[in-house]
């Protein structure tokens, strides 16, 4: 693959003054700093008067007779505003802050992570979830499209939301210094283009902008700025640059999931048209059932774990405010294949090509789906966290377990039935954590990766393997803070309202 050219993101224009008060708003402000100064420059003058009033008259012969020194201080008269005008300019003044842009800029401590081995016993580490903790004030957050404001959606992504969210959900200190072994290990082997790995390079962009992105991390990010940068340019122009309307329909979905949040996150405007054609792509590639196969091919077949992308970005780019054809009315269909066409109520299970057939890792895959799609207390989503709480485990190194393709990856499983159960919440998500957590921690390499688990030689032949279980891992253990909405899309529903910008543009007949 070429190697793309490193050119900055565009940066976005400063918001247009107020073009018929802008005059009256600085003279206020600049009053207002008059006020604030006049106190403190008071107390130096006199204070600076008293010292030289020392200095001149004070005598060291203690017989010379004394002199009396009398200071007079007035109070400076400031004449106040018109209550009118007083509150007219503060207005102004509200107007302005909010055409100010408020994003964070997230800060990730440089310092040495926390050692695994320096933590004695790993569960006293963890935070104590209550077996009734009700997640629904999390999970019904509705996007805020305004590109002025970090949208509540990401709200638990900053550091002040990180450390609120890991006490409450039960991570620790010891979650996120894996996380950020992680984190500094994808930056320390980022390609010069801004993709990883050997091979499959876009899908590996796609997960590894999502990690970093889970982590609130930016282009303006101190520590992961630039890595982040690089990664939405070259997913930016991997879309650009593709002219077939059939892509591969796995890589194509973790793109579209990944440009989804990105500008979501960030609300860059380079990022939307891309977002959009990776969308559309996936929206257009919907078969008649819901259903989804290879390279969007439209015939008989389906493949449940294809679908399930293509759902994640889906609802990732409708809270992101994409405006794509047929969207809500793909989610809609996604819903009805996964609870029609490929759930059997026969064995209660999610199919992978047939009804009922798939393995444990897509019973947590149809589960997350129906959760996100706003489907959670459905009968199928219901059947689903039973079938993960009673039969799947995560177990590092299982004898019995043979992985022969990339596709039996068990952290592929692990990270679909870790969403699940934290979006089940209570004992369910308490009992999984417990056991999820500390099995993530144990086998991550020094270095910051992790490989595929009972890896048999010969058998697992996958050049991108340890991006594709690294950012797996980390997107898992960044659940706490991760998580989409699961709140119900209205059908037919209305197109969004004009962010704050757009309403400013037409209030001044601008077309930008």
């Amino acid at each position: 693959m070429t190697e793309q050219p490193q050119d900055a993101l565009p940066e976005q224009q400063p918001p247009l003054p107020l073009p018929d008060q802008e005059a009256i708003l600085a003279e206020y402000q600049h009053r207002k700093m008059v006020e604030s100064l006049m106190g403190p420059i008071i107390s130096l003058l006199a204070h600076a008067l008293m010292l030289v009033c020392i200095v001149v008259f004070y005598d060291a012969d203690a017989s010379r007779p004394s002199q009396a020194i009398e200071l007079e201080m007035k109070e400076l008269e400031v004449k106040e505003l018109d209550p009118k005008t007083l509150e007219e300019l503060e207005k102004l003044e509200e107007i302005a802050q909010d055409l100010v842009p408020t994003v964070e800029k997230p800060t990730v401590s440089t310092e040495d992570t926390v050692d695994v081995a320096s933590v004695a016993d790993f569960s006293d580490a963890m935070a104590s979830t209550d077996d009734n903790l009700d997640f629904s004030d999390v999970l019904d957050i509705r996007a805020n499209d305004s590109p002025l404001k970090l949208s509540s959606l990401y709200g638990g992504r900053s550091d002040e939301g990180r450390k609120k969210t890991l006490q409450k959900f039960g991570g620790n200190e010891v979650t996120e210094a894996a996380v950020l072994r992680a984190l500094r290990w994808l930056k320390k082997t980022q390609n010069p283009d801004g993709s990883w790995a050997p091979s499959q390079q876009h899908a590996m962009a796609g997960l590894a902008l999502l990690t970093f992105l889970a982590h609130g991390e930016t282009p303006l990010s101190e520590e992961f700025g630039q890595t982040v940068q690089r990664a939405m340019q070259y997913l930016t122009e991997y879309m650009d640059k593709l002219k077939t309307q059939t892509p591969e329909s796995y890589g194509n979905a973790i793109v579209a999931y990944a440009l989804s949040e990105a500008y979501g996150l960030t609300k860059v405007p380079s990022i939307k048209p891309a977002m959009e054609k990776a969308l559309q792509i996936l929206v257009d590639g919907q078969q008649t059932s819901g259903g989804y196969d290879y390279n969007y091919k439209k015939g008989a077949r389906w493949d449940l774990s294809v679908a399930c992308w293509n759902y994640q970005a889906m609802k990732a780019g409708y809270v992101a405010g994409a405006d794509v054809n047929g969207l809500e009315q793909a989610m809609e269909k996604g819903l009805n294949f996964m609870r029609n066409v490929s759930f059997s109520k026969t064995n209660n299970k999610f199919g992978y090509s047939s009804p009922g057939s798939g393995s444990d890792y897509l019973q947590g895959a149809g589960t997350l789906c129906l959760q996100l799609l706003g489907e959670a207390k459905c009968y199928e989503a219901k059947m689903g966290v039973k079938y993960i709480r009673e039969k799947c485990k995560v177990v590092w190194n299982d004898p019995k377990r043979k992985i022969e393709a990339s596709h039996a990856n068990p952290l592929y499983g692990w990270y679909y039935q870790t969403q699940a159960m934290f979006h089940e919440g209570k004992s369910a998500w308490k009992d999984w954590n417990g056991v999820f957590a500390p099995e993530m921690i144990k086998f991550q390499h020094r270095d910051g990766y992790w490989e595929c688990p009972n890896q048999l030689p010969g058998k697992f032949v996958c050049n991108y393997d340890k991006w594709y279980s690294t950012t797996l891992a980390a997107l898992s253990l960044q659940v706490y803070y991760r998580y989409l909405p699961t709140y119900k899309m209205p059908k037919g529903i209305a197109k969004a309202e004009k962010t704050m910008m757009e309403k400013l543009d037409d209030d001044l007949g601008l077309d930008l």
